[in-house]
């Protein structure tokens, strides 16, 4: 996203630190005065009082584990920390899940779901703040762009876009990935509310999901 809104010189300035939600963006302005942050965006960006159009993308949260294990996993990275998630001037959004990661898929998402449980859903939370203009998503991120730039009235060449290169697509680990089928349920069913909110439980994993439901309740008894 970043790459492809630079490429078309649409990026006028970098406000905030990489990675920051909304809360982190707002922290300076209410370290130093609200008038702090009015100055900056009017100055900045010419906003003035006029609220800018705001908007974000997300992923199915299942991909997004495998996604996060694929990245972390490759020689360069190696499961290195990030940040401290009690700074607010170090803060990164996956700082909470350093010291979790492992060799294996599925350990690296039992060791989440144990420190974190429902960690994406979380996530994708501190960025999707009512105040968010539009919510797209990673699966079908070009089209969504589109939208998002009709909106603001920016013209660009669609076919372009649709044409650019994939941008930030990390290899594949050398353990394929295989969700073991009781975590996958489990995650689904911690995840039940992202998955909602987002458009992403329909048909199939409803199905599954309604399926675990009733397994787990039987075992639990009345």
């Amino acid at each position: 996203m970043t790459r492809i809104l630079r490429d078309l010189g649409l990026v006028r300035k970098k406000i905030s630190p990489k990675h920051a939600d909304i809360d982190h963006f707002f922290f300076k302005s209410f370290k130093q005065g609200q008038s702090w942050l009015h100055r900056s965006l009017e100055s900045l960006l010419g906003w003035g009082s006029q609220k800018p159009f705001m908007f974000c993308f997300v992923r199915h949260p299942l991909s997004w584990y495998e996604s996060w294990f694929k990245y972390m996993s490759q020689p360069d990275v190696r499961w290195k920390y990030w940040g401290d998630a009690t700074s607010p001037w170090k803060w990164h959004p996956n700082a909470v899940l350093n010291g979790l990661g492992s060799s294996d898929f599925n350990q690296f998402v039992r060791n989440v779901v144990q420190a974190r449980p429902g960690y994406v859903t979380e996530l994708f939370g501190w960025y999707t703040k009512p105040s968010m203009d539009f919510i797209g998503k990673q699966e079908h991120l070009v089209e969504d762009l589109i939208r998002v730039l009709n909106r603001m009235d920016v013209s660009v060449d669609e076919d372009g876009l649709r044409r650019h290169a994939p941008v930030g697509v990390s290899p594949e680990p050398e353990q394929r990935i295989a969700w073991a089928g009781d975590l996958r349920q489990k995650v689904m069913c911690l995840e039940y509310a992202g998955l909602v909110r987002y458009g992403y439980l329909a048909g199939k994993d409803r199905a599954h999901l309604t399926a675990f439901d009733s397994n787990e309740r039987g075992l639990a008894g009345p």
